[in-house]
């Protein structure tokens, strides 16, 4: 596995391919994620194609040194790192593709930075935002990465009051946990529910700040000790949002606060006391 600086580097090589490509571009809209977590209900045209680059840093708290517990702990952010591809196959259907990197913290520092799978999906709603008294959309996708399968489902609503917008994904996943294995480490199943909300104010058309609310896990969590446990429980997060649009090139970011626990994680828990999220999208 490669260390944290070459995660660097491939989030640095990536930027700068985003912003290189959007250097000769001229000024059409791209189709914006307002809110980092919540897809909104609007849909690429027909033949448009846009890129968006993912990036998720969750502190976490890892052994200073893994052979000697009693030289205590270090902050070490967990990554991961998605680029998705959409394209709009009709005016109300539209296929993305992720390609996911991940990079877990290990003892002593650093990470173990390596692929993590591919995601396939897709996103249609019934009619064109405005028309109903709520927009409705759905989306669904398929996880094929390197230790589980995955099949997620969401239902997605979107309301406009003024320049308020209010969005709500209610989302749910069925996760198995090495599905062509045999044996205890096997066909693992889990349910898990993923729900979001937010609201953005559009005070001009390139600038629309936020609040979002998540939360991910188990209704009945899963594991052998009370840290998996407690790992695999809903937890839940909330903070404040930007997005900036500057035409073909667009950003949506957040940082979000653990309602279930914002002490010092111990090191192994899966959720530090914030979590940060970078959505930067542009139009190909």
């Amino acid at each position: 596995m490669e260390s944290s600086p070459s995660l660097v580097r491939v989030a640095l090589s990536s930027l700068a391919g985003f912003l290189a490509a959007f250097s000769v571009a001229s000024g059409a809209a791209a189709m914006p994620r307002q809110l980092p977590f919540s897809y909104p209900n609007e849909t690429l045209a027909e033949g448009e194609l846009e890129a968006e680059l993912h990036t998720d840093v969750n502190p976490q708290r890892v052994l200073a040194d893994g052979d000697n517990p009693a030289a205590g702990n270090l902050w070490e952010p967990a990554y991961k790192l998605q680029t998705e591809i959409e394209y709009g196959l009709t005016r109300r259907f539209e296929l993305g593709f992720y390609q996911v990197f991940t990079g877990e913290p290990k003892a002593g520092g650093g990470h173990e930075f390596g692929f993590d799978g591919l995601k396939w999906r897709v996103r249609t709603r019934l009619a064109e935002p405005g028309e109903l008294p709520v927009d409705v959309g759905f989306y669904f996708e398929l996880e094929t990465m390197h230790d589980e399968l995955a099949f997620e489902a969401k239902l997605n609503l979107q309301r406009r009051l003024g320049r308020f917008k209010l969005m709500t994904n209610l989302w749910a996943e069925e996760q198995i946990a090495r599905p062509l294995d045999t044996g205890a480490q096997g066909r693992k199943a889990a349910f898990i529910v993923n729900p979001t909300a937010g609201a953005v104010y559009e005070v001009s058309p390139r600038f629309a700040p936020g609040v979002e609310y998540w939360a991910r896990g188990q209704l009945a969590p899963s594991g052998d000790t009370e840290q998996e446990r407690n790992n695999t429980a809903v937890h839940h997060f909330v903070g404040p949002t930007v997005h900036l649009n500057f035409g073909k090139l667009w950003w949506s970011a957040g940082v979000y606060f653990h309602l279930n626990d914002m002490d010092t994680p111990r090191p192994g828990d899966s959720y530090g006391p914030v979590w940060v999220r970078s959505v930067l999208g542009m139009e190909l």
